[in-house]
């Protein structure tokens, strides 16, 4: 038998002893699956594969999201305890979003995004879904796994860029503000230190639920796109990124793994940051010995003993609408208070993206079949609200360009 297999025997000897295995994955688009990837195994379908056998089937929570992917969406989603099949459909409506605001960007139709229904393929809830709740599967499992991935795309928002579209505000920095509004936030060291606090409080919130869960943390990588002219500041932000998150992994006694040479291999173009599908295998291939290396060789446990900062509500989907719609608020408050237009646009687009975030879930109630308690007229309310705070932010957007003009 190979070394290898000797490994993954070890793994999923150790789990039938402790009577099975849960792996969830929280929560960024690492461990989405895009492009030709959409119809191959994903991160933590090959990772369950390889440790399941006849009697061991590992239970499965994939909450990776391309639009429900900041770190307090985490914490969204652990108090109000979706169902697997509720957590499903917000992928399924989040690609959507996704994809429509990609239109927009490069203005097409916004129609064009309903491509992104390819991706009810690969998250179709199945029977019984609607009955494994994330919140309460990780507090009553006994060493459940965590594959954690998030504080990128916060990051991103708070220095208003990503890899991809940096390039463009590079060449034309000297034309408009993008550029330098990312400079200088990038600098600014609150930037990075509101990203990594968010990543701590989801950690003391997941091992608050069950001290024995064990979290491997997925660095950040550079991608393709940031080895181009004037990229330095992107960079240095990964890197500096990358330190700060492995000295928090430390401290809790979790798991940090290094992606730099998956992301330099598997990731090639200078148009996507994700990997490809052989990445997510080789990914999962290095999880894997990282979870041998942990649970067989040194036999770790986390360090600390976290207190938790929610409370958790079971409002299922319902309550993510209300949090989404109270961070719209406060952003369309936090814009008031801009004094430069550029910052004040950058405020609104952020208000914009909780609005989205909270229509996500304003689908899944009217979907959902979990078994939730009706409330027509908290429904109605709450989509009023959502309205009343579009309508907020197309006024605002009518009342910035009459000031340009």
């Amino acid at each position: 038998m190979k070394n290898k297999d000797q490994k993954v025997e070890s793994l999923i000897q150790y789990y039938k002893n402790k009577g099975g295995l849960v792996i969830a994955g929280l929560n960024d688009s690492q461990g989405v699956k895009v492009r030709s990837t959409i119809f191959k195994k994903g991160l933590l379908e090959r990772v369950a594969k390889v440790l399941k056998d006849q009697e061991l089937h590992p239970t499965v929570m994939n909450a990776f999201s391309l639009t429900m992917n900041k770190t307090e969406h985490i914490d969204y989603l652990l108090e109000n305890n979706l169902s697997l099949e509720e957590i499903k459909l917000s992928q399924i409506y989040g690609a959507i979003s996704a994809y429509e605001k990609g239109m927009t960007d490069f203005n097409l139709p916004t129609s064009f995004g309903q491509i992104a229904n390819i991706y009810r393929t690969a998250y179709q809830p199945k029977k019984g879904d609607e009955k494994i709740f994330i919140t309460d599967t990780l507090k009553n499992a006994v060493e459940p796994t965590v594959i954690y991935s998030s504080g990128a795309n916060n990051l991103m928002r708070v220095v208003g860029n990503n890899p991809i579209a940096i390039k463009g505000d590079y060449k034309k920095r000297n034309q408009r503000p993008n550029y330098n509004y990312t400079v200088n936030k990038a600098e600014d060291p609150q930037s990075l230190q509101s990203t990594m606090d968010g990543i701590e409080r989801n950690f003391e919130n997941i091992l608050s639920l069950n001290h024995n869960i064990d979290i491997y943390t997925l660095g950040a990588y550079i991608p393709k796109s940031l080895e181009l002219e004037g990229m330095n500041i992107f960079r240095n932000l990964v890197l500096q990124y990358n330190e700060k998150l492995q000295k928090l992994c430390k401290d809790y006694g979790i798991t940090f793994i290094n992606t730099e040479a998956i992301g330099k291999k598997y990731n090639k173009s200078t148009m996507n940051f994700h990997i490809t599908a052989a990445g997510h295998n080789a990914l999962a291939n290095y999880i894997l010995s990282c979870m041998y290396e942990r649970k067989i060789l040194a036999k770790k446990m986390p360090k600390l003993q976290a207190e938790s900062h929610m409370k958790v509500t079971n409002e299922g989907p319902r309550g993510i609408v209300k949090e989404t719609l109270n961070d719209c608020l406060n952003t369309i408050y936090k814009e008031s208070e801009e004094s430069m237009d550029y910052s004040k646009k950058r405020e609104r687009d952020i208000a914009k993206e909780h609005l989205r975030e909270a229509k996500i879930f304003l689908q899944v109630v009217q979907n959902s079949r979990t078994e939730r308690e009706s409330d027509k007229a908290l429904d109605s309310y709450l989509q009023t609200i959502h309205n009343r705070y579009s309508d907020t932010i197309e006024r605002l957007d009518k009342n910035l360009q009459k000031v340009n003009k």
